[in-house]
């Protein structure tokens, strides 16, 4: 772009504004980390519409997988001496025409974006380029009452959209790829052209920490703060082991999500809050992986998924996943992960595997696990990429 023709473009607008990472947030980062031939742009905040390619300092965050992105550019900034630091943080001449590329792919949450789909993808396709977006599930439609009526409405626009102008759908299972193909029916626009993107597995080098002092074992859940994940059946699965005297830890990994002020109550104002009941967010990867081994399970109870990352990041680390007995888990956990329905399931498998000896078999057969690579991902997404700027 600029002085050159770049093959696909994406706008990473969304991402480099977090203030704290998501699930989106992480694919959309893996995918670019891997993926040389996509370049990043984003929206000019004071002119509607336009777009510029990404700073030196934005591209070092993007590069790293490390977001807050703009938090940490900034941080380093702050530690180059002037010159450096002001070419680090630069935005003159950056600005680019998005309309150059040969296919531009919204790699994020898109839909919170500044320049609505509805106009940008008619821009797009005047000049002939092709359009595609990663789809991680439809939940804001099928179920509504999970999420803000305002993240519903966009969400439903931005998809309409890329459905009236034919993008294409990289979904991230099967299961969504399946739900994606029923809602574009209802909303008239039957056999949208997809394809099922693989997910790859977290699995930073770590080794157990080892350092127990006899604690209590250690369940984890991975996942913002929002009503689709369950955090609170989790809690209420703690509390019944903590009423029949059975010492375990519960660990929460996430961010403060939509629709979250009576679970954080709840968690902050619980009377193990802080001790035998953790809630953390802004994690770094090697500080999730630690966590991922030495947790005596990872427990996914959510009501509804459009894959389930902890459920492959787990198996890499070759800790027992439990999961609710949904279809894009099962997808996700295959025959290596628990699947459970009711409370008393629920509480049957945990308590087993709060057995030594059931733990370390269960473990002894996660080594058969052979996790998915954000490497083959990233190939596989330029690979189609490729194929529709052709």
């Amino acid at each position: 772009m600029g002085s050159g023709r770049s093959l696909i473009g994406t706008e990473v607008t969304n991402t480099l504004a977090a203030e704290q990472f998501n699930g989106i947030h992480r694919v959309a980062l893996e995918l670019l980390r891997r993926s040389p031939d996509i370049e990043p742009l984003r929206s000019l905040a004071d002119q509607p519409g336009q777009f510029r390619r990404l700073t030196p300092g934005e591209r070092f965050a993007v590069q790293r997988g490390l977001v807050p992105g703009r938090a940490f550019a900034t941080r380093i900034a702050k530690r180059l001496p002037g010159e450096a630091r002001r070419r680090f943080s630069d935005t003159f001449n950056l600005a680019t025409d998005v309309a150059e590329v040969d296919v531009f792919l919204d790699i994020e949450a898109a839909w919170l974006n500044p320049w609505s789909r509805r106009d940008l993808l008619p821009h797009l396709h005047r000049f002939a380029v092709a359009t595609a977006a990663i789809i991680h599930d439809v939940a804001p439609i099928t179920n509504p009452k999970w999420f803000e009526p305002a993240s519903t409405f966009r969400f439903e626009r931005y998809l309409k959209a890329h459905l009236v102008h034919r993008s294409h759908f990289f979904c991230i299972s099967q299961h969504t790829r399946s739900q994606l193909h029923q809602v574009a029916a209802d909303f008239g626009h039957p056999d949208p052209s997809t394809s099922v993107l693989p997910m790859g597995a977290l699995k930073a080098h770590t080794i157990p920490s080892g350092d127990d002092n006899g604690s209590a074992p250690m369940l984890l859940m991975v996942g913002t703060l929002e009503p689709r994940k369950n955090h609170s059946f989790a809690i209420d699965l703690f509390d019944r082991l903590d009423a029949e005297g059975i010492d375990v830890e519960l660990q929460l990994v996430g961010s403060r999500g939509w629709k979250s002020s009576d679970l954080v109550a709840r968690i902050t104002n619980h009377r193990h809050y802080g001790e035998r009941l953790r809630w953390r967010s802004g994690l770094s990867d090697n500080a999730l992986a630690e966590l991922y081994t030495d947790a005596a399970a990872v427990l996914v109870p959510s009501l509804d998924e459009g894959f389930g990352l902890p459920v492959i990041e787990a198996l890499a680390h070759g800790t027992p996943v439990i999961a609710s007995d949904h279809p894009a888990l099962r997808e996700a956990g295959g025959t290596f992960a628990r699947y459970a329905g009711s409370e008393d399931r629920w509480h049957s498998m945990v308590t087993s595997l709060l057995d030594p000896a059931e733990q370390a078999a269960v473990r002894n057969r996660l080594r058969r696990y052979s996790p998915p690579s954000w490497d083959d991902s990233a190939t596989a997404l330029e690979q189609k990429l490729r194929e529709l700027a052709n």
